[in-house]
Order: C-alpha cells, then structure tokens, then sequence
C-alpha cells in the first residue's frame, strides 16, 4: 500500500512540474490555450448541428468566455504609435494600463501566417525571447492570442536600430569595432542556446536606451541538431547578407552551421566601414552570383579609410566555411587584434559607456524610428467553414507569462481588497466617547499632514527653481561655447590663412631668388657668348661656318636680352605681390591678437560661470539633505496614518453600533405608533357608538317628553334619574376626551424624539462619509508609498538574484570548460569514425524521408479530399431537401396570395374609377389656373433676368476684350523679348565658337612650334655628334703623325685651344638644352591651360544649351497661350488657320509639365526627390523648381529624338521598391549622348556587352533567372515565382520577357520572336515616379506618342574590342518594349536608389 501511495504521489508530482513549468509541452497556458482554440473553432452554425459539439458548447461556452475575459487581452494596452511593418503584421508601441510601463507589441495575423504556411516560424522567436536570461537579447514580457492574432509584448529598444544610426552619423573604426564586439557576444548568446539566426543584418541590430546593441527578429532562428548543423532546403534571409552555404542549400544537401552567421557579421561590418554591402547588385542574380564568386568580388575601395586589422577580419568572415572565422568558437574571434581596444573588453563592454547614447524627451520618444502611416483597411479573416477545419490548432501553447512583469500592481491591490474586506467584517464594538477622541485625534494629525505637505511643496517648488537656474546657466554656457567655437573656427581660419600668406610670401622670396640668380647666370653667359663672339670673329672672319654661327649667337643673344627683360618686369611684379602679401599678414596678425583677447575674456566669464555652477550644485545639495530628512518625516507619519486607521476602524465599529440602536429606536417606534393607530380606531369606534346612544336617547326623550306633557308629576319623579343618568354619561364622555388629549400629546412627545433621532442619524452619517473621505486619501497615499517601496526592493531582489546567477554561471562555466576540454578531446577522435558512417546513413534518411514525405503527402491530400467530398455531398444532400421544401411552401402560398390578389383588384378598380372620375374634373380646372399664373409669373422673372444677363453680358464681353487686348500687348512683349533673348544667346554660342575654333588654331601653332623646337633639337644633335667625330679624326691623325714622324713631338698650344673650342662647343650645347627645355616646359602649360579653358568652355556651352531649350519651352507655352487667347477673338477660318500650322509645329500636343519624383542619391533607405518636370516638342526639362523653371535652370535635360522607349515597371524589375509604389512607377529608356547634366561628371563606362552565357532563340537573348517576387509567364497560367522554391525561368535581355525554362527545353513553338533590336551598351535607364497610377499611365502614354520612329537595326555581336569610333552605331536603335536592367538605377539594399552618373562621349554626329 505504501509503495502504491508514493507512486500516486510521483505521479501527481510529475504532473504538477509539468503543469507549472512554462518550458513544457503541457503547462497550464497551453491547457487553457487547447480549451479555448476548441471552443473557437467548433462555435459554428454549421458544426453545432453535431449534438456532441452542441452538448459540449452548452456546457463550457460560458466558461470560456468568462476564461477570455480573465486572461490578458489587447484592451489591457493603451496604443501610443505604430513603429514597424511586416508581411504578417506590425509592431506598436504600447503602455500596460495598470503597471503604466512602456513595451513594443508585435501583433501577427494568423490569418496570414496559415496562408502562406508558415505557421511554425515564430516558435522559435517565441522561445528565445522567453526564456534566455542574456541582456543581448530583446525580453519577451508576454505572449497572448485572440481568434484573429498573436501578441508578443517585449521590452522597448528607443534607441531604434543601426540603419538610423548610419544614416545619423559618419561610423568610424572605432564605433564599429564596439557594435561589432557586441553583437558577437549577442550571436554567441544565441548559439549557446542551440539556434542559428541566420538574417543578421544592421536593421534587426536594436539599441536601448543606453545605446548597448540587442539583437531581435528571431523568426528565422533555427535549432541545431545534435552535430551543431541544420537542415534546410530553402534559402532563407535578406540577400545581401546571405552565406554561399545557405545559397547553395536550395535544392541541394541543405546542411550548413553556425558560420552562416559569422558570413553575415562580416558583411554587416564591412557596411558599417565602407556604408555599402560588398556584394550589391542591382537585381537578385547579380547579387547571389557575387556572393558565389566572393573570392574575385570582395573589394576594399580606395577612398575609405580602413585599418589592416579591419580588413583582414571581413576576409576572414567572408570566406569559404572551411576556413572562415569562428567555425570552431567565439574565442578565436575574441583573439583577433581588430577588437584590441584601451577603454572596454570583452568582460566589461556592457558596462562601458557607448559611442551614442540616445536623448529621449520621455518614456515614449520615438524619435528614432521612422513614421508609419496607419493603414485603415480591414484585415482578412478566416472564412466561416462547412467542416470542422482547425485554424486554431497551431497557435495552442503560444500564450506565456512572465512573472513580476505585469501583475505587480494589480496582484497588490487585490491583496489590499480582501484585507479591507476581513478589517470591515472585524470591527463592530466601541463607544461613542472613543469616537469623539479619535475625531480630535484625526483632526490634529490630518493638520499635521497638511503642515508636512507645504513643506514638500515648498521644496518640491526650491527644487524646480534650482533646476530652473541650472538649466539656464547650461543653456548660457551652451551659448558661449558656441560662441567660443565659432571664435576658434574663425582663429583657425585666420591662422590658415596666415599660414598661406607666409608661405606664399617665402616662395615669393624663394622666386625672387631664383630669378636673381637666373639673371646673373644669363649674364654669365651673356659675357661669355660675347667673348666667344669676338674670339670667333677674330679667328674665322672668312669662314662660312663662323658666320652661321655668328647668327645663331646673335639670335641667341636678343632671345637671351628679350628673356631678362621679361624676368625683370616678373620680379618687380613679385616684390609688388610681396609688399601687398606682408600687408596682409599684418593685418591679419592684428585680427588675431584682437581674437586671443576676446578668447581670454570668454575663458574668464567661462571660470565664473562654472563658479556658479559649483555654488548651485551645494545648494541642491542641500536641498536634497532637506528632502531626504522629509522623507523620513513622512515614514513617521505614514506609522501615524496606519494607527489612525485602526482608530477609524474603530469608529467603524462604534458607528456600526450607534446604528443598531438606531434601528432598534425605530422598530420601538413604529410598534408605538402602531399602538397609537389601534387606540385612535378604538376610541373612534367607541364615540361613535356613544353618540349613537345619546342621538336614540335623545329622541326617545323627545318623544317620552310630547306623550307625558301632561303628565308632569310622573314626568318630575321620571327627570330626576334621566337627570343623574345624563350626568354620569356626560363625566364618562369628558373622562374619554381627556384620554384622547393625553395620548395625543404623548404621540407628538414621540415625533419629537423621532426628529431628533432623525439629526442624529443624518450628523452621524455626515461624519462617516467625512471620515471615509480622510480614509481614502490617506490610503491612496499609503498605496503610493507601499508601491515605492515594492519597486526599490523588487530593483534590490532582481539586482541580487542576477548577481547571484552571474556568479553561479561563472563558476559552472568554469567547471564546465575543463570538463568540455578533456571531453573535447576524447570527442574528437570519436568525432572522425563517426561522420563517415553518419554521411552514409545521412544519405540513405534522406532518401527514405523523401520517398515517406512524397507517400504522406499523398495520403493526408487523399483523405482530406475524401472527407471533403463526404462533408460537401452531405451538405448539398441537406441543402437540396430544404431548399424543395421551402419551394413547395412557397408554391401554396403564391397560389393563395394570387387568388387574395385577385379579388382585392377587382374591389379596387370598382372604388377608384368612381373616386377618379370626380377628383379628375376638380383637378383638372385647378392645375389649370395655377399653371396659367405660374406661367405669368416665370415669362415677368424671365425678362427681368434676360435684361439683367444682358447687361452684365456687354459688360463682361467689353472687359474680356480689354484684357485680351492687355494680355496679347504683354505676350507679343514677351514673345519679342525672349526672341532677343534667343538671338543674344545664339551670338554667345557664336562667339564661343570662334573662340573654340581660335583656340584650336592655337593648339595647331603650338604643335607646329613644338615640331619646330624637336627639328632644332635634332640638328644640335647632328652638329655635336659631327664635333665629337671631328675631334676624332683629329685625334687619329695626330696620333698617325705621331708614328709617321717617329715620336717627333708637335707643339701643346694646338691642342690647348682644340680642347678649349671643344669645352665650349659642349657649353652652348648645354645652354640650347636648357633653353629648349624650358621652352618645352612652357608649352605644355600653355596646352593645360588651353585645355582647361576647352573644358570650362563646354561646360558653359552645355548650360547655356539647357538654357536655351528651357527658353525654348516657354516660348512654346506663350504660343500656345497665344492661340488659345486667339480663340475667343479671331474668326472660326483663322482659328481653323493658326490650329493648323501649331498642329504642323507640334504645340499643343506635345507638351506635358507636373511634379515627378526622382530616385534620390546617397541614401540608405530608399527615397525620392519631387522635381518639376516638362516635356516640349523636342526635350525632356529637369528642374529643381518652379523657381528654377522660371529662370531657365534646368539641371538635366533628355533629347527626345534620343529616345528608344518608355514602360510601366513590375517588381522583379525593381525589387528593392516598395509594392505600393511600383504601379506608380515608369521607366525611361534613352541613348547615352541624349542626356545632359549641370554638374556632370566623369561616370563609369558602360560595361562590356557579352553574349556568352546568353540563349540565343528567335532573335531573343535569354538569361537564366529564378524569381522570388511576384512574376508570370508570358505564356503559360503557371506561377513563375516563388519565395522559397523558384522554378526555373528565362528572361530577355533585350524585351524583358519572361517564360518557363520548360517551353524551351520542350521544343514547344510558344515564344514569339524577339521585337527589340538595339545597342544596349549605348543605352541608359531612369526610373521616375508620378503621384497616382493614371498620372504614370498618361505621362506613358504621351512620351510613347513623342518617340520618334525609326527603322530597326540588329546590333552586331561584338566579336572583339574595338575602337569607339568603330563600336559605334551608324543607326540609331529601334524602340525597346521594354529596357535592360544593366544601366538601370542602382538601388541600395535598403532601397536607396543611385543614378550611375554618365560621361559625355565624344562622338560624331552620325550616331545620332
């Protein structure tokens, strides 16, 4: 027996533990979650007709009700804002209504979720929010449902996540490598836990309001198995953050680990660094093929700042999974030098303090987070079915509860409400002596209390002013160090500027210098060409070669004085600038001495200021002393208000008395008046009865008196006892009156009491609620100092309890390390036999669990339908049987309702026509006469009118023609004025022609100059290489002579002067060097500059092109202004005239003007900017704004002759976009030279147009794509996308069309030819957005009327590079459906878009 008790007892332990333990399958939320989703989907019209389902709804609805009513509900939250969106819901943020506390809830439509089938995800997000303990997590406070949706209440992160913070802020190294670091402790966090996130990214990096980073969305965290691996076979996460392991898992082996996160740390840092993904591609096969290829396109730019280490720890990252980093730990990344950091380590990082910290105005500040508008339409629901279907069966076992979180108030009050109840049934007994002590006593302390509350509030008051005076000293001192930094800034300035003026002063110096040392150089040489000059003529008067030189020195010379003539006036013009730049300098060192006194005055009032600030601090010091000895004043008085309440219990009791006898008064008096009633009837009935008697006696006397007149001696002896009778009765009646006065007194002696009682009772109850009043109010005080006090030691306990759990954890962590270390080691050996048998079995599950999961799919698709037939035939079976039933009913009572009709007409028609035949007369002669005066009255209103329009009518006419007189003075004004206008700008460009022409006449001389100088060179090479030779020759034949003559010396004074001609041979060939070079120097700054000037000259050429063509259009929209003033003068043949030769010109037609949005430039979210659009007969004007446009300042303008096509867009084309936007979309294609922008600069070149992974079928150049945005086949009714599982597709790169890979595998003859035919490498993109779908439908419509139409021509395959002259088009391209997406704008990850800037090419005329 004993044995059997204690198994009972395990037993309902077991059940107990599994019952409380909110990690179980089978807690009590998941119990209670089971019995409400059962109730949910059986109550239905169609199922109740179940007698079970009916039976068991009468007997639990009830109570299922009063359990959702119980349990926490959306109604508990108040809604603040809506902070986030997803595809199955949103995020708000919402404050608990009881605690008062700020959380986000994140509301999920189950709807949805089933809809797509995805209703496991967030399981997985559900439990690690719950139930991990780590702060590198966001908490999960709640989990709640309703039929329609899930709740998850979690803490709220108003930091906002690190997208705002790079787009708010320029990260450097620094602030990167602290985000970094903590989001691998936050990973490290998940994986301990046994998931893998596996959609790391900056926008699901949260910051709180510390700025500490917590990671949230866990909806694609997945559980490892027991290898550390999960298995998946759809690539799961966002693009560009994706790992190779996880691309290459679709439809593949699906088996990958930890280190798919670790690939996306890598790309998250490197955003941070650079501000863009390393793998970002326009669409989302050229980012998947990017990552696949990381090894050639991981790039590091130039332009970025990055350290080695840094660098070095994203190749790590973003490597092969063999060998990427952290594929055997976090320690190994701990260990990289790249998170080597003075101020914080991996142990103390939570503490730091961090790089941005959030400013928040309140609890609720949602300042870092974007606006979101609130859509207004109505969710789908589940439909009512005709079977039991289940919808809320997946979401039994969601609902969870945290403890201390949100009955903290509500649990202490209930306790507080029992209390009260017990207290109340307690006090009955006191006196009324007691009463009166407590009345005084209450009224003492409650004197007291209002004492203390003054003072509070007089220091509540000195706090605010202090805080006043503080934040006014802060706001000053804000301003005057802004003042001071605007005094450095503009210190600096002055001494940069200094700085320049000193250092242009010394190469002025240093210029100056070198020119006086170029002098006396030429001067040298002066001297020494002279001399030659004259030894030269001495010697060589009748040579012809000494002649020729003899020239030549002369030219020379006159070069050399032109030279140092134009030196001296560059030195003086440099002394000049020297002077002018020491005054400079003076002046400037001047302001600078005024500045450093102005910087030493702010740096005093600083001093003092901080004096003050010193001095405010004491005092709020003091203040707080004083506030703290308050607060303990008010402890006392808190003791005295709790036995002021036992006193007011007592009063309690003493009342509860007083109206006991009160009651007791006034049933005693109720039986008295009672008594007073019955005797007043009694004595009522008996007067009654007496005057009864005395009335028959009196007649009887009367009567006794007329028959015994006469005899009046028996009357004598008769009177006498009538007499004594009489008497008797009469002192009876008078005793009766006497007794009625008495007992009519004591009845108003008892209503007197009665009032008075009544006072009584009415002061007692005055005093109650009095005292009930002070009650309240002193328990909401002591309620508000319990929660207080609960609050600080909940803070306490929890602060403890972690630092306990902290200390625990570390010392079972380091426990657990040794012991993971020698079983590592023993694992690892075992780990290697293992994998080869568990690969086999692995392969051989598969392949079974493939074949079971295609059976059981079969079968549950089987026996669903079979029991849907079944329940639909039923239905229908029922359905047809009521439905004859009810048409049988119908049928009798038509035929009834027919014969009653029947009669009543006949009744009818009687009655009317004799009615009708007498009111007709009546009628008729009525309508008669009042149609005659109201036809009088209208023909008398009419001409009134008709007069009165008349007149206003010449008056309007005469002011119409006035004004269009006016108008058309002010338009022809115009008109000629933009004319003159045109004509002066077409003089400009004129004149910049000729100058451009001069100009290349000039560079023409300058290479003829340059032939020229490289011809002299040539011939002073020629004449040395001669000199060289000659003293050859000279030197052989001297040697011969030697040898011929036997060694017979020749005197040394020929040779001397031989070697002196030779050394100065060699000096002017240096001198004709240098000189050369110099001019050659000069030349080629002369071309710089030239071509400078060529550049600046196009630039302004291009502007005042654009503001040609913007003149242009307005001189258009005055014509057309014009004809439509004409309308209302001119005669129908010359209006019919001048339509006719607008129409001829293309006027009114062809122009269109409104606000289009353009992508916008160098954002990370997707944006766009309004710009104000035209389109004229022959071009496409950008402005910045009606203002713009006013001035004629287009900042881009398209030709339209250079138009190919324009077309609405779909989502695959721009799949970063948002869905709603894309019908509001449209693209426009155009040739490369048709564009032309203010600030253009050098663009990338277009890419290499290849062929070579191109189906080529029917003139179609096919790619193979897999689509996971909504997309269709231009053929086929079959789906082409798909969000997890693609099928194969192909698309052309000319016409965008769209199939199955199928139809071209099959041979099928379905794809129609391609229509397309253009260069795309000369084509170029734009994506514009209008207002509303018909706004882009019309600006569609009217730009494809406006393209020009051409023949097409096929553009050769490029078979080899070549040339630009030669690549390009001699034809210009037919019109495109649709555009490629090579050259489309470039969208961000995060949806910002970027135009690739384009560079002018220089083409001939023929392309166009």
């Amino acid at each position: 027996m004993l044995g059997a008790e204690s198994r009972v007892e395990s037993r309902l332990k077991k059940l107990e533990s599994m019952v409380k333990n909110p990690m179980s399958s089978l807690n009590l939320s998941t119990l209670l979650d089971s019995m409400n989703a059962l109730a949910h989907d059986l109550n239905y019209p169609f199922l109740r007709k179940n007698k079970n389902i009916e039976a068991f709804l009468n007997r639990y609805e009830k109570l299922v009700n009063e359990l959702r009513e119980l349990q926490v509900k959306v109604d508990d939250f108040e809604k603040v804002k809506l902070i986030g969106r997803g595809a199955y819901g949103e995020v708000q943020l919402v404050r608990h209504k009881a605690s008062k506390k700020v959380y986000a809830m994140k509301q999920l439509s189950k709807f949805e979720m089933i809809k797509r089938s995805d209703s496991a995800f967030f399981w997985e997000e559900r439990h690690i929010m719950a139930f991990s303990n780590s702060p590198w997590i966001v908490q999960l406070c709640c989990a709640f449902q309703d039929d329609r949706n899930l709740y998850m209440v979690m803490e709220f992160m108003p930091g906002g996540d690190v997208v705002t913070l790079t787009i708010n802020y320029d990260i450097p190294e620094k602030w990167a490598r602290f985000y970094t670091a903590e989001l691998v402790l936050a990973l490290d966090a998940i994986h301990s836990m046994g998931f893998i996130h596996r959609d790391i990214k900056p926008d699901n990096m949260l910051l709180d309001q510390h700025g500490h980073l917590k990671l949230a969305d866990f909806g694609t965290c997945m559980r490892m198995n027991s290898s550390g691996m999960v298995h998946c076979v759809t690539a799961v996460g966002t693009p560009d953050y994706i790992s190779p392991e996880v691309l290459q898992s679709q439809g593949g082996d699906g088996t990958y680990g930890q280190e798919c996160d670790w690939w996306s740390v890598g790309v998250s840092l490197y955003e941070l660094l650079v501000g863009e993904t390393p793998f970002y591609a326009e669409s989302l096969i050229g980012t998947y093929g990017k990552i696949m290829n990381h090894h050639n396109a991981l790039v590091f730019p130039d332009d970025v700042e990055m350290s080695q280490n840094a660098k070095d720890l994203i190749s790590a990252f973003l490597t092969d999974r063999k060998v990427r980093l952290g594929r055997t730990g976090v320690d190994e990344i701990k260990r990289h030098p790249f998170f080597k950091d003075d101020q914080w380590t991996f142990d103390n990082i939570r503490d730091t303090v961090a790089p941005v910290v959030p400013e928040l105005n309140s609890d609720i500040d949602t300042s870092n987070f974007d606006d979101i508008e609130v859509e207004k339409g109505t969710a789908e629901t589940f439909p009512p079915p005709r079977a039991f279907t289940g919808n809320q069966l997946p979401f039994i076992g969601f609902t969870y509860f945290k403890e201390d979180q949100l009955l903290s108030r509500t649990g202490s009050s209930s306790e507080e409400d029992s209390d009260d109840c017990k207290e109340n049934c307690k006090d009955t007994e006191n006196s009324a002596d007691s009463k009166k002590d407590l009345q005084k006593k209450v009224k003492q302390l409650e004197e007291q209390l209002d004492h203390e509350m003054q003072a509070k509030d007089e220091l509540e008051q000195k706090c605010k002013n202090a805080t006043n005076r503080l934040d006014k000293l802060v706001n000053e001192l804000d301003k005057e160090m802004n003042s001071r930094q605007k005094v450095e800034a503009s210190m600096r300035q002055l001494e940069r500027e200094r700085a320049l003026l000193q250092h242009q002063s010394a190469e002025n110096i240093r210029k100056v210098e070198m020119e006086a040392d170029r002098k006396r150089i030429l001067e040298n040489e002066l001297n020494n060409l002279r001399d030659q000059l004259e030894d030269m003529k001495k010697r060589n008067q009748h040579s012809q070669i000494s002649n020729e030189k003899n020239i030549q020195l002369q030219k020379q010379l006159d070069e050399a004085n032109d030279a140092l003539q134009a030196e001296q006036e560059a030195v003086a013009r440099l002394k000049k600038g020297q002077a002018e730049a020491q005054k400079q300098a003076q002046s400037l060192e001047v302001s600078l001495r005024e500045m450093e006194k102005k910087c030493s005055g702010l740096e005093a009032s600083k001093a003092e200021q901080e004096k003050q600030m010193r001095g405010l601090q004491d005092e709020l010091e003091e203040e707080r002393r004083e506030h703290n000895l308050k607060t303990e004043t008010l402890a006392d008085l808190q003791g005295t208000i709790s036995l002021l309440e036992d006193e007011v219990k007592e009063v309690k009791s003493s009342l509860s008395k007083v109206n006991s006898e009160k009651k007791e008064l006034q049933t005693k008096l109720n039986n008295l008046e009672k008594e007073k009633n019955n005797q007043e009837i009694d004595l009522m009935f008996q007067l009654k009865s007496l005057q009864q008697n005395l009335e028959q006696e009196e007649a009887e006397h009367k009567a006794t008196k007329a028959k015994l007149a006469d005899k009046s001696e028996v009357n004598k002896s008769i009177e006498e006892p009538k007499s004594e009778a009489l008497k008797g009765m009469e002192s009876t009646l008078q005793e009766e009156r006497n007794l009625k006065l008495q007992v009519e007194e004591e009845l108003l002696q008892l209503k007197k009491e009665h009032s008075m009682l009544d006072c009584d009772h009415k002061q007692a109850e005055q005093k109650l609620e009095e005292l009930q009043a002070q009650k309240e109010k002193l328990s909401e005080e002591v309620m508000d100092l319990t929660l207080r006090l609960e609050q600080e030691t909940r803070k306490r306990s929890l602060s403890q309890s972690d630092l306990k759990a902290q200390k625990q954890q570390v010392s079972a962590l380091a426990s657990s390390e040794k012991q993971l270390k020698q079983e590592l080691n023993q694992l690892l050996d075992m780990k290697q036999s293992l994998e080869k048998q568990n690969q086999e079995l692995h392969r051989e599950k598969q392949e079974a669990d493939g074949q079971l999961k295609e059976l059981k799919d079969q079968l549950e698709a089987e026996q669903y339908f079979t029991t849907l037939y079944k329940t639909q035939i039923r239905e229908l079976k029922d359905e047809c049987e009521e439905k004859n039933k009810m048409y049988k009913e119908a049928q009798q009572q038509l035929s009834e309702y027919q014969e009653e009709r029947d009669s009543l007409a006949a009744q009818l028609e009687s009655s009317l026509t004799k009615a009708d035949s007498e009111q007709l007369a009546r009628s008729i002669a009525e309508e008669q006469y009042s149609l005659l005066e109201k036809e009088k009255i209208m023909k008398e209103l009419e001409i009134k009118d008709m007069l009165a329009r008349h007149k206003q009518e010449l008056s309007e006419k005469e002011a119409t023609i006035d004004s269009l007189e006016e108008s058309n003075r002010t338009l022809t004004e115009d008109v000629a004025n933009l004319a003159n206008e045109k004509e002066e700008l077409n003089n400009q460009l004129k004149d910049l022609q000729q100058e451009l022409q001069k100009a290349e006449e000039m560079k023409k001389e300058l290479e003829s100059l340059k032939v020229t100088f490289e011809k002299q060179v040539q011939s002073e090479r020629t004449l040395k290489i001669q000199a060289v030779n000659k003293l050859a020759e000279v030197m052989h034949h001297k040697k011969a002579k030697e040898k011929g003559r036997g060694g017979v010396r020749v005197v040394d004074s020929e040779m001397h002067k031989k070697e002196k001609e030779n050394r100065k041979l060699q000096l002017e060939l240096k001198a004709a060097r240098e000189k050369l070079d110099g001019y050659i120097f000069n030349h080629q700054k002369e071309l710089d500059d030239m071509q400078a000037m060529m550049i600046e000259e196009t630039h302004l050429r291009q502007e005042l092109q654009m503001a040609l063509d913007s003149k242009d259009s307005d001189i258009e929209r005055l014509r057309c202004q014009i004809t439509s003033l004409s309308v209302h003068s001119l005669d129908s043949t010359s209006i019919s005239s001048i339509n006719d030769l607008e129409m001829a010109d293309g006027f009114p037609d062809s122009r269109l003007e409104g606000w289009i949005s353009l992508p916008s430039k160098n954002t990370k979210r997707f944006g766009w900017d309004k710009k104000y659009v035209v389109v004229s007969s022959k071009k496409i004007l950008f402005y910045n704004s009606q203002t713009d446009q006013e001035q004629a300042n287009p900042f881009m303008t398209l030709d339209i002759e250079k138009l190919f096509h324009v077309r609405p867009i779909t989502q695959t084309d721009c799949y970063r976009a948002d869905v709603k936007e894309i019908p509001r979309i449209f693209q426009i294609l155009y040739a490369n030279e048709g564009e032309s922008k203010r600030d253009q600069e050098a663009g990338e070149e277009p890419a290499p147009y290849e062929r070579s992974n191109c189906i080529m079928h029917k003139g179609h150049e096919f790619i193979s794509a897999m689509y996971h945005l909504p997309c269709s086949c231009e053929v086929c009714v079959r789906p082409l996308w798909n969000v997890f599982k693609p099928p194969a597709a192909l698309e052309c790169r000319r016409c965008h069309t769209k199939y199955h890979k199928d139809h071209l595998d099959k041979k099928e003859e379905v794809i129609a030819p391609c229509k397309v035919n253009y260069d795309m490498s000369t084509a170029k993109e734009l994506l514009l957005l209008t207002s509303s779908q018909t706004e882009q439908q019309r600006w569609v419509k009217h730009l494809l009327k406006r393209i020009p139409r051409k023949n097409p021509t096929l553009s050769p395959p490029p078979v080899s590079r070549r040339s630009p002259s030669e690549s390009l088009p001699h034809t210009s391209p037919h019109v495109s459906p649709e555009s490629s997406p090579k050259d489309s704008p470039r969208l961000s990850h995060r949806r910002a878009i970027k135009i690739p800037s384009t560079r002018q090419p220089q083409t001939s005329d023929k392309s166009s």
